[in-house]
């Protein structure tokens, strides 16, 4: 048998490695090509609306222990005032869409720049009137009325991520349950889903969906299902328990209840709506003209007042502000149908 010269057998890898180098190349430049042809169809493509979590999702190793319960910080008040005044009566009819604290350290604000008592009351059954014998002021929703109260054009100025002017009006959040929404991009996705609504009242969050759906040509059958509970709360709850695929939620009650509730870390903010005119703040005809001009003085100047706007801040809440109610078009709102005829 012939012997094969070694310098034959290491010229033989070196072949091969030629001959595996030169398909590479060769693929490379292909790829390159198709890259180039396919580049115009890419830059034509939809960007996918982002969908806002309500709750950040935060890792068990990154959650705090033993955390400080917060405690609110005390303005100067006189006690001497608090038994020789006759007292203010503040009521609300906001509870429990908002935290009672929120309307505590208002109460707070007006006894320590009125030098007066203020006793605070809150009514939570949405079917009640406002106790006109006993009211001197009133924090209401929008859409409730008091015949005897007169409208104070200064409202809360709430937290929202499009309300980037501190205005005081009310944005409403389409809150959607996250298994429900892989494939829901806008809201006209949302045909035949259930909702949960806090009442079929025109002038609220319920007023602002049928709205919207109304400019993309549709009416109150759009949703297969609509079931109307008596608070907004009770609306979040059905979503976040599900019991209904979305609801429409002012941005204030979200904001309140997000950590509070079970499950809202399962929904998902796919669209806001609005602004609604600002939560009302009425006082009662019977006091007198001065007395309404202290009361707004007192909640504007409080923007200045350092404590007392770190003690609203907790809440989402900014301060207060002036405004028109002339700017928000109420009467549109109202004119819209949010409820299917059954014959």
């Amino acid at each position: 048998m012939a012997s094969v010269p070694k310098n034959n057998l290491k010229s033989k890898p070196v072949e091969l490695e030629k001959e595996v180098k030169a398909p590479d190349t060769i693929k490379v430049e292909d790829h390159s090509s198709v890259k180039e042809s396919f580049a115009p169809e890419l830059l034509i493509k939809p960007v996918q609306k982002k969908k806002i979590p309500i709750i950040d999702t935060v890792a068990e190793s990154e959650k705090p222990v033993k955390v400080p319960v917060p405690r609110k910080k005390v303005l100067d008040i006189n006690p001497s005032f608090l038994v020789d005044s006759h007292p203010l009566v503040l009521a609300t009819h906001l509870v429990p869409s908002l935290s009672i604290e929120i309307f505590e350290i208002i109460a707070q604000r007006l006894e320590a720049a009125l030098n007066i008592p203020v006793v605070l009351i809150h009514e939570s059954r949405n079917d009640r009137p406002v106790a006109t014998d006993f009211a001197d002021i009133a924090i209401l929703p929008v859409n409730k009325e008091w015949k005897e109260g007169c409208l104070l054009e200064v409202g809360l100025v709430f937290e929202h991520r499009l309300n980037t002017d501190n205005k005081p009006g009310i944005y409403a959040d389409v809150v959607v349950a996250m298994d429900r929404g892989e494939n829901i991009e806008d809201i006209t996705d949302l045909r035949g889903c259930s909702c949960a609504m806090a009442d079929n009242s025109n002038v609220g969050a319920a007023g602002l969906i049928f709205k919207h759906l109304k400019t993309k040509g549709e009416n109150p059958s759009f949703f297969g299902n609509t079931l109307y509970c008596e608070t907004q709360v009770a609306a979040l709850q059905m979503v976040a328990g599900k019991q209904a695929d979305i609801s429409v939620i002012e941005s204030p009650v979200i904001c309140t209840h997000k950590n509070n509730l079970p499950g809202m870390e399962t929904l998902f903010i796919l669209e806001s709506l609005g602004p609604l005119p600002p939560y009302q703040i009425m006082i009662n005809e019977k006091l007198s003209g001065k007395r309404f001009d202290e009361i707004k003085k007192c909640l504007l100047d409080g923007n200045d007042d350092k404590i007392w706007l770190e003690n609203l801040k907790r809440y989402g809440i900014n301060g207060f502000a002036e405004y028109s109610i002339d700017n928000y078009d109420v009467e549109e709102i109202k004119s819209v149908v949010t409820s299917v005829r059954y014959y």
